[in-house]
């Protein structure tokens, strides 16, 4: 009868350590959602914008092994799809922790302009969005990047446009 409840006591020590165990390294990942914002300036009816990579800055990290990188192929976000209302860019897993930034990396723009298209010139390929959040464990966390292209689309339809891309980050 006692050895019945060693073993008992040892099964159940076993089988807590190893959901202990799974949990704390399989359940460690939680999401993060990324949605995008954006009310287009006058005279512009479309704005798209290639993003090539996310690039989210873990502050926890250490050993300068920070970024963790998303996306397999581009995407083709146009703004004006997010001018109303907040519009879905990626869905990440990401290890829990602390993270500070997200680096957008952008290949092209280009716009709809008073009725016209015009390739619109990126003045630097990389957005970094500084920015506090936190992802826990078998969690879900929303960012929703807020593009600013009234600040960041510069010129006009005889010189052509360039882009420095504004954007902030709202938590929640």
């Amino acid at each position: 009868m006692k050895m019945k409840i060693v073993g008992a006591v040892i099964a159940a020590v076993l089988i807590v350590a190893g959901g202990a165990y799974y949990f704390g390294i399989y359940g460690a990942n939680g999401t993060l959602k990324v949605n995008v914002t954006d009310p287009l300036p006058a005279g512009w009816s479309a704005v798209y914008v290639n993003v090539t990579q996310i690039s989210i800055h873990n502050s926890t990290a250490g050993n300068g092994h920070g970024f963790a990188k998303s996306f397999s192929s581009p995407v083709e976000l146009n703004l004006a799809s997010a001018a109303n209302k907040s519009v879905f860019l990626a869905s990440l897993s990401l290890p829990k922790g602390h993270y500070q930034m997200i680096r957008l990396t952008l290949t092209g723009a280009y716009g709809v302009y008073e009725g016209k298209t015009f390739r619109i010139t990126l003045v630097s390929s990389t957005v970094d969005i500084a920015g506090q959040f936190t992802i826990g464990s078998g969690s879900t966390t929303t960012v929703v990047l807020n593009f600013n292209s009234a600040q960041a689309i510069h010129g006009n339809s005889v010189i052509g446009f360039t882009m420095t891309p504004v954007v902030g980050m709202t938590v929640g």
